[in-house]
């Protein structure tokens, strides 16, 4: 395992000798899913550098394109980014710039604006998917379909959780 984590869990178990009852298994386990995150990030990040772009660019640009006529509003964007409008807003004029995206005024709301690729957007994107696809496949190879499915089922109930303490807390602050 990575060594950085191994120094972690060791100071994990110092704070748990001040601290009695507290979880050792249940903060390393939060912790991990950082280390995780971080890791999958860089691999992705490293990946598409080659393409002249990054993690965040590539899923801004997935997003259009997978949405109804490769069209999506920048709320929408930002909302599956899990990004604050300030950064989308930067992201946009960044592909924008690179020419992969184009601002459009919407058919339906005058007052607001659309995001479509360009033709470049739109081949730059044909160029990354197989691979990338290949590529997240190949993190799953070791992983049989049970385990792939427990996996997101314990992903999902995690986010449950996390949406359920965070409604909670909410509640109590008001």
């Amino acid at each position: 395992m990575n060594s950085q984590f191994c120094h972690f869990e060791e100071r994990i178990r110092r704070v748990a000798e001040k601290n009695p009852g507290m979880s050792i298994k249940n903060v390393t386990l939060a912790r991990m899913f950082f280390y995780v995150f971080k890791a999958l990030e860089d691999s992705a990040n490293h990946f598409l550098a080659e393409y002249g772009i990054n993690n965040t660019h590539y899923i801004a640009l997935m997003m259009i394109y997978s949405s109804e006529g490769n069209t999506l509003n920048p709320c929408k964007l930002s909302e599956s980014l899990l990004s604050s409008r300030p950064n989308v807003t930067r992201l946009i004029n960044e592909l924008v710039e690179n020419g992969w995206v184009e601002r459009k005024g919407s058919m339906e709301d005058r007052r607001r604006i659309d995001l479509s690729l360009t033709s470049a957007g739109m081949a730059l994107l044909e160029e990354i998917l197989p691979r990338n696809l290949d590529r997240i496949n190949q993190i799953w190879t070791d992983f049989s379909a049970e385990e792939i499915d427990l996996t997101e089922n314990l992903l999902r109930k995690i986010l449950s959780q996390i949406g359920q303490l965070d409604a909670r807390e909410h509640d109590c602050q008001i």
